[in-house]
């Protein structure tokens, strides 16, 4: 059972994946609406670490865009001492100037080889990027629309008890209506009957309801 559902939650990643092919997706730790959505209290731990990996990877690019820099400025550095300690041997000097040579030429084949390293990177970050990037943004959307099925089912039940409470409340003001009406009629009669005077005086040992008592007062005119 736990096989197939990991098999259909692959097949799911890779749809989704596939969905998400060529489409531009900011980047969602530094989207400010994506942190508004995903309070650190509702995060997943998965949403969590795909985070983490997401981070890292920038940060490794920082590192490398910076490294490159570097690199670019000591093959300049490099390349102006190897001008300068050109030599064609004849120079009393020519002995320091050629191991110095020897020691520029190590110095750039090894830079070479970091800046060689660096580009190969600098190529390959962007779509590890944007992997982890489409990758977090799934968690996110399985967290959306695991919420948002939850709220569905409870938007669902809510209308269901909205629907019988107002056919509730409609009986119950109908009934309220019936009694209020029969008050009016009992009270009116009871003005007519025996005048306001003598009704008053059953009036201060009783507590009801009178309706409008103005107009009940008129009924006995």
């Amino acid at each position: 059972m736990r096989r197939k559902k990991n098999k259909k939650a692959g097949e799911e990643d890779y749809m989704y994946m596939q969905a998400l092919k060529n489409k531009k997706v900011s980047l969602l730790v530094l989207d400010a609406r994506w942190h508004e959505l995903f309070p650190a209290e509702r995060k997943t731990d998965e949403i969590k670490n795909r985070e983490r990996k997401l981070n890292e990877l920038l940060k490794k690019q920082g590192k490398n865009t910076n490294d490159i820099k570097e690199y670019e400025k000591a093959k300049k550095a490099i390349m102006s001492n190897i001008v300068n300690n050109m030599t064609d041997g004849s120079e009393p000097d020519s002995f320091l100037k050629a191991k110095k040579q020897e020691k520029n030429q190590k110095l750039m084949a090894d830079l070479n080889d970091k800046l060689s390293r660096a580009e190969e990177i600098e190529k390959e970050l962007p779509v590890q990027i944007e992997i982890a990037n489409n990758e977090l943004l799934i968690e996110g959307m399985k967290l959306c629309y695991a919420e948002l099925t939850s709220n569905t089912e409870q938007i669902e039940e809510l209308e269901e008890w909205i629907k019988e409470a107002r056919d509730v409340l409609k009986n119950k003001i109908l009934e309220k209506q019936d009694m209020e009406m029969r008050n009016t009629e009992l009270y009116k009669y009871m003005h007519n009957l025996l005048g306001a005077q003598v009704v008053e005086i059953f009036d201060r040992n009783h507590k009801i309801w009178k309706g409008n008592i103005e107009e009940n007062k008129k009924g006995n005119i």
